[in-house]
């Protein structure tokens, strides 16, 4: 699995790209078929509380697995961005198992 970081309006630290790589490869867990994972963490406006953003596309045959968060930290946003799309592969997998 490839993941791929982006960053908007802001420099990442290697802290926040540790957390991340560990949330992200628990990912093949979930559904063995992923073929790559790209990552948008997005900076919003300034004077917003909820101004961080982490968008997250997950790639597998067929369509893609595309899931948007928003919170007051990256972390939190990586967190709920995660578990939804953590949910979207296993009902993928279960789908698949069915056919």
């Amino acid at each position: 699995m490839k993941l791929n970081i982006q960053t908007v309006n802001f420099s990442m630290k290697s802290p926040l790209s540790a957390y991340i790589q560990k949330r992200i490869n628990k990912f093949s867990t979930y559904y063995n078929r992923i073929i790559g994972v790209d990552l948008y963490l997005i900076l919003d406006n300034q004077s917003d509380q909820q101004n961080k953003r982490v968008e997250v596309r997950v790639q597998i045959p067929g369509d893609d697995i595309i899931v948007t968060k928003q919170s007051d930290t990256f972390e939190k946003a990586i967190d709920l961005v995660a578990s939804a799309a953590e949910r979207s592969l296993v009902s993928r997998k279960e789908k698949t198992r069915l056919v």
